[in-house]
């Protein structure tokens, strides 16, 4: 399924429903727990212009999982024919309403006017220059008041994931030349987890030098920079033949060479894109040496490096697990000069006819990456790093299907597994309030398994549902353990 694709579904279905009623806008890839969808928008097309009516998706195996129904287009066309109400009074000064704005904004080692400091901000604009350009000029400068307005200035970029990292170490830059060396330090850490799920190396030894200055040598022997720096050097090494890599990991001798007779070594140059989203998936790769990413599209458009993969890591479970013609769900590029073995897709499906255990952890992996995309693209857990990902994913028990009307848990206990629904919707019920459905890609008992909290109502399937199942036990034990940031990240899913 790609793109193309998806929106041939769609059309058909606007068709045979609405006949010339609804158009179709702009179709885009969206990633969630069962895999890659495609959602598009739904309008009316008026003389008076368009109405909103809602959004069809289609699942990369081609079914239409979210439609249109006719009361969304009678809802869509009741709602544009509503009188407008009066706009909202402005909202930009009801930020200040406590603030005195005549009055200098001060600190132990500053003193700068409201005013100035706002008209250095909007001077990046008024100016008409680049952003960066004016972050330039006034680091050049190195006034303090200069590098006030730089510090505000900097998390703008931070958007930019593609340079996020370079951002977060200039922050940290700034925080040291005002002498916060504490705030700097966190910056120059989270730039130094960006670098690591990279294994920019060099950019990372960048970083642990300034963090040795200032944290000395026996602090920064334990701290987390040293650790991640450590980690990144040890997951380059190259693997010397493909027992070593764990998706082939305690297998004999002979069906290794079996593997090995099926496997073709190759060194591909920095840049180069081996698996391209959306294409059909006919090969895989197990690297050798050097760094593979992975990226995926967005819904705007463009692309994000979501993970990389190091010596010994498997790639394009697609080409093994799909059926034919299925697509690569991410793109594959080498960053540096990579040594990889490529396998026909054809061929490892045959190797796990034959040997059960290599199919077993195809299978496993493929669903971890279709869990790891989701949580990549997901709008709450999108800023959580690799290491972060992985640690929840490594709660992950297994998949199971539930029949419709099954209950899901033991009203009046704490739950003893977490869900997050794949696939089908689960109905709350209890007798002080109403009752409320989760679909896709919302998680059952997360909340009181995080507390310890019994839980009072009951959890039931409407219908048959694929569900995700997490230990609650490793799930609580990272939430004790991760930084504060991340745990309010993860709360917020329930």
């Amino acid at each position: 399924m790609d793109n193309d694709q998806a929106r041939t579904v769609m059309a058909a279905y606007l068709r045979e429903t609405f006949g010339q009623v609804l158009d179709l806008r702009e179709v885009a890839v969206v990633r969630k727990a069962s895999g890659r969808t495609w959602r598009g928008e739904v309008v009316c097309a008026t003389g008076l212009g368009e109405i909103p009516i809602g959004h069809l998706a289609v699942h990369e195996d081609g079914r239409l999982i979210e439609a249109c129904t006719v009361d969304d287009l009678v809802e869509g066309i009741r709602s544009a024919r509503s009188p407008a109400s009066d706009p909202p009074a402005s909202k930009a000064m009801d930020l200040f309403t406590d603030l005195d704005l005549t009055g200098p904004v001060s600190g132990p080692n500053v003193s700068i006017g409201f005013d100035e400091d706002v008209d250095g901000a909007l001077s990046a604009l008024d100016d008409g220059l680049d952003l960066r350009e004016r972050i330039k000029q006034l680091k050049s400068a190195g006034r303090r008041e200069d590098l006030l307005v730089v510090r505000d200035l900097l998390p703008q970029l931070l958007t930019d994931g593609e340079t996020r990292r370079f951002t977060l170490v200039e922050m940290g830059e700034i925080e040291l030349r005002l002498g916060n060396s504490d705030i700097a330090l966190q910056y120059l850490e989270a730039a130094a987890r960006e670098f690591a799920d990279r294994s920019e190396v060099r950019a990372l030894e960048l970083v642990a030098s300034i963090a040795l200055r200032v944290l000395g040598e026996e602090s920064f022997a334990t701290s987390p920079v040293k650790q991640l720096l450590d980690l990144s050097r040890r997951r380059l090494r190259p693997i010397e033949h493909l027992g070593q890599a764990p998706v082939f990991a305690g297998l004999g001798q002979d069906e290794i060479e079996q593997i090995e007779q099926l496997g073709s070594e190759s060194t591909v140059e920095q840049g180069q894109v081996l698996l391209q989203e959306g294409a059909e998936a006919v090969r895989a790769y197990v690297v050798r040496s050097g760094i593979l990413s992975i990226r995926l599209q967005a819904p705007d458009g463009g692309s994000r490096v979501v993970r990389c993969c190091f010596p010994g890591d498997l790639v394009g479970e697609t080409s093994v697990l799909g059926d034919a013609g299925s697509t690569c769900t991410a793109t594959v590029r080498a960053e540096c000069l990579t040594s990889v073995w490529g396998f026909r897709g054809t061929d490892l499906r045959d190797l796990g006819s034959r040997m059960p255990m290599v199919l077993t952890r195809l299978e496993g992996s493929r669903a971890l990456r279709r869990l790891d995309s989701f949580f990549s693209m997901h709008e709450t857990t999108q800023t959580l790093d690799a290491r972060m990902r992985d640690r929840i994913l490594a709660c992950v028990t297994g998949l199971r299907r539930s029949q419709a009307n099954e209950l899901l848990n033991t009203p009046g206990e704490i739950p003893p597994v977490v869900y997050l629904v794949a696939e089908g919707t689960v109905e709350y019920a209890s007798a002080d309030a109403p009752t409320t459905t989760f679909g896709s890609d919302k998680w059952i008992g997360l909340r009181d398994a995080l507390h310890g909290l019994a839980t009072e109502g009951t959890f039931v399937s409407a219908q048959e549902c694929l569900l995700v199942v997490f230990d609650p036990e490793r799930l609580r034990a990272f939430a004790t353990e991760a930084p504060p940031d991340v745990v309010s990240v993860f709360q917020r899913l329930d």
